[in-house]
């Protein structure tokens, strides 16, 4: 990751916007207003939210700039017979 993607992640509208959940939830723990339990889980939501997110968009962006080709396969009956053999052992041979 070059200094750029980094500084281009953490000024992301999700980045920021999870490390303002963040902050809130660490706020309203420290003035009492929420158990410590409900801050720590309020905490792990947003990292986790933020984690999945940037998972989804990193996969969209990562399925976008992808090709995909296929190639088909033919085979006689003689060669496909030798294919699913190795494939599928016989029985005997397995046990």
């Amino acid at each position: 990751m070059t200094r750029n993607d980094f500084i281009r992640k953490i000024t992301s509208r999700k980045f920021l916007l999870s490390l303002a959940a963040f902050i809130a939830v660490f706020c309203t723990g420290v003035a009492g207003v929420m158990p410590p339990e409900w801050c720590a889980v309020g905490m792990a939501l947003s990292a986790g939210i933020y984690a999945a997110c940037e998972a989804y968009v990193d996969g969209k962006s990562a399925g976008a700039s992808q090709t995909i080709s296929t190639t088909s396969v033919s085979a006689s009956a003689t060669s496909q017979k030798v294919v699913e053999k190795a494939i599928v052992p016989d029985s005997k041979e397995a046990a």
